[in-house]
């Protein structure tokens, strides 16, 4: 099915286990990746979009979230963001879910006043189409710090100017 019949929402609480769920089912997401998310959807829920520090837009189709996307304002800077998580159902990839879901979080972003968007990865061969996709959708690679997350795991920092 085609990413244009997608609607793309700010998520509800009642969003949080199909949210939640997306991300338990992604391979390359470790435990502590799923805390994190979890604690970013907690603060979002309690605060709510406008007051939160992180903001979440979801995918939908046929009324069931098909993917979501995490960003926030860097600390201490100004017009910097942070896309902390894109995701997409693992039975819906391939679809341009990531790719829709990645455009909004940008125009989200530039709309609050942002002017640069920083996307971090891993340095694993496994993360390498992740990698790709951020140079397919116009990042640059802005760094990379050896050894990061553990010995032979960099940091790989994306970033695009809005």
């Amino acid at each position: 099915m085609p990413a244009t019949d997608l609607q793309l929402v700010v998520p509800t609480n009642a969003d949080g286990a199909s949210i939640l769920g997306i991300a338990r089912n992604i391979e390359l997401f470790e435990p502590g990746d799923i805390d994190t998310i979890q604690e970013l959807w907690a603060e979002f829920t309690a605060k709510g979009d406008a007051a939160s520090w992180y903001h979440f837009v979801a995918a939908r189709r046929d009324g069931q979230v098909l993917g979501f996307a995490c960003y926030g304002q860097r600390p201490l800077t100004q017009g910097t963001y942070d896309l902390y998580w894109i995701a997409v159902d693992k039975n819906h990839h391939r679809q341009g879910i990531g790719e829709v879901l990645l455009d909004e979080a940008e125009k989200q972003v530039k709309a609050r006043g942002g002017r640069l968007l920083i996307a971090e990865t891993a340095g694993k061969l496994a993360f390498e189409p992740t990698r790709r996709f951020y140079l397919r959708s116009g990042y640059q690679l802005e760094a990379r710090i050896r050894d990061f997350y553990s010995p032979g795991d960099d940091l790989v920092v994306f970033t695009k100017r809005l």
